[in-house]
């Protein structure tokens, strides 16, 4: 009689086992259903956020969107006129400048101390015609990307591309959006700061207008100030603002805002 008791018992634990086994089965064919439909889903959102964290962690910049530039006041009607490129513009400084040209643009210097260099606008380039009238299969795979939100300008560009951060990224947003921005982010860190310098420069943006772009530093804290501007026509410009080591003239915000204001092509005058 013990002898079936005991059989009995090891009959029910083995069913016991079984049904706990076919219950354990059900549920990881349901969790790898349910990861497996996630992956599916969301699996390529979720692999470009976990990336694009790791990218803002070993560069912070990336994390950075341009701050609007404060107001400040412009008299363009004092100062020298400096031309280059077929484009003028105004400096709040006794000049006229000294210029050294270069491949790549000219640089003004001035008695007081302050530095100009004006890069030559022919030589930026036209990124956004590229994503406008793709070529090849990689640029109209690229094309692809934008095509929800399209690139129609440089300065959209550069806007789009500037201000893209980790913020909007979620594991579970839309798929092209994520691409999208993960795009935007690799520009990002590809185009990097208009400006060399060891520390992450302060990042601003202004539009006035005809005029409108990107500065990139404080000409408050002594060191380089690089801009770079769009006009009405989208054409691209590049500055950089500076002072010779030991100069007793400086470069304020004023400054760079009167000469940027300034900027036009060179009147033609009619014979």
């Amino acid at each position: 009689m013990v002898v079936l008791d005991m059989d009995e018992l090891a009959r029910m634990n083995q069913e016991e086992d079984d049904k706990g086994g076919a219950r354990n089965a059900i549920i990881l064919a349901v969790v790898v259903i349910l990861v497996g439909a996630y992956c599916l889903m969301f699996g390529l959102q979720t692999l470009i956020w976990i990336g694009a964290k790791q990218w803002v962690s070993a560069n912070p910049w990336l994390g950075d969107v341009p701050q609007q530039l404060p107001a400040s006041s412009t008299d363009p009607t004092k100062g020298s006129q400096e031309k280059a490129f077929n484009y003028e513009f105004v400096v709040p400084w006794k000049g006229p400048g000294k210029p050294a040209p270069s491949l790549t643009g000219v640089q003004f210097s001035y008695d007081s101390g302050q530095v100009v260099v004006f890069f030559d606008p022919d030589v930026q380039i036209d990124t956004a015609h590229a994503l406008r009238s793709p070529t090849t299969p990689e640029a109209q795979k690229l094309a692809s990307v934008f095509a929800g939100r399209p690139i129609e300008s440089n300065y959209t560009l550069y806007q789009a591309v500037y201000g893209a951060s980790l913020a909007p990224l979620s594991p579970v947003m839309k798929e092209q959006e994520a691409v999208r921005n993960n795009v935007l982010l690799l520009w990002k860190l590809s185009f990097g700061p208009d400006l060399e310098s060891g520390t992450t420069p302060e990042f601003y943006s202004f539009d006035w207008g005809k005029i409108k772009g990107f500065q990139f530093g404080d000409p408050s804290q002594g060191r380089p100030v690089a801009l770079r501007v769009f006009d009405d026509y989208d054409k691209q410009f590049r500055f950089i603002f500076t002072a010779a080591g030991g100069a007793s003239g400086k470069i304020t915000q004023d400054d760079i805002n009167t000469t940027v204001k300034s900027l036009q092509p060179v009147p033609i005058v009619e014979r």
